[in-house]
């Protein structure tokens, strides 16, 4: 899988640290290139009050305090940014070296839209998932709008290996594209696994796309068992269970559906999923 750039958005939340870890991980494990994002918005976009603060005098204050504040968060982020790099070993650059190396970089802007402008200048996406599982405007604008193939990582990722991986498989041209954007990662792989249900494929039976599976991923030389497993009431549940079951690496699973959210398996949006795993998916 020959990928240059990885690009990751930093979204919401108090830990920084630990998403920017895990972006950090896999542009190790790729031995390339990842461009860190972070996004800040204008005070004086934000907070116009110079209609209620009479002269502007308290109004201009404001906005040193305000500037003040995103400077120190962005000297922070930095700094956390450098100590990850020196652990990880990983080359600081505003370019790619031929090595495992990172940049890291501030806008000011709404985060959604600049991530969904800066993603389209990259291979790969890397995405943390939302607080709580719910789809967030950046993460949607990372992952639906980029145009790219995304790697969804836990928000506390402590290791990345793409030894075993589960592949959710359900027919869909969403589904579809994500095993052929994975066929490199699968051909390394010391084991991969298919995973389908009765319920998911509707014009022919799942045995026979099954044995279909088996034989175009066997043009790639990937062997690969196969399973019929029974879904929940719950959308993510089984697949969640099969991947910790199973202890896979990683996840390749449709992005989204025709009703626009994600297709993590047989079609169902799936928040329970996001909000508890612990397994990153390739999509």
């Amino acid at each position: 899988m020959q990928c240059k750039k990885l690009f990751f958005p930093i979204g919401a939340g108090d830990d920084v640290k630990e998403r920017m870890y895990g972006a950090l991980l896999i542009a190790k494990h790729f031995d390339t290139y990842v461009e860190i994002l972070a996004s800040q918005l204008d005070p004086s976009v934000v907070y116009n009050m110079k209609m209620a603060l009479r002269g502007g005098v308290l109004y201009e204050e404001f906005l040193k305090a305000a500037h003040n504040e995103l400077k120190v968060e962005h000297n922070q982020n930095e700094e956390i940014f450098k100590k990850l790099c020196a652990e990880l070993d990983i080359e600081i650059s505003d370019k790619p070296t031929g090595r495992a190396s990172a940049n890291f970089i501030t806008k000011s802007g709404k985060r959604s839209i600049l991530v969904e402008q800066e993603s389209k200048f990259c291979d790969m996406v890397i995405a943390a998932v939302p607080l709580d599982g719910k789809i967030t405007g950046t993460f949607e604008a990372a992952v639906l709008k980029s145009g790219k193939t995304a790697i969804t990582i836990p928000r506390n990722l402590k290791k990345f290996s793409t030894d075993n991986i589960l592949v959710s498989w359900n027919g869909s041209i969403q589904n579809s594209r994500a095993l052929s954007s994975s066929i490199e990662l699968l051909k390394k792989a010391k084991r991969v696994h298919c995973i389908t249900c009765r319920t998911s494929l509707n014009d022919e039976s799942v045995e026979e796309s099954l044995k279909k599976l088996e034989k175009y991923l066997d043009i790639h030389d990937i062997k690969a068992t196969f399973e019929i497993v029974t879904t929940t009431a719950v959308p993510g549940e089984a697949l969640l269970k099969s991947a910790k079951d199973g202890n896979f690496d990683l996840i390749v699973a449709g992005r989204h559906g025709e009703n626009g959210f994600l297709e993590i398996f047989l079609g169902g949006t799936s928040r329970y999923f996001l909000k508890n795993t612990t397994i990153p998916v390739f999509m």
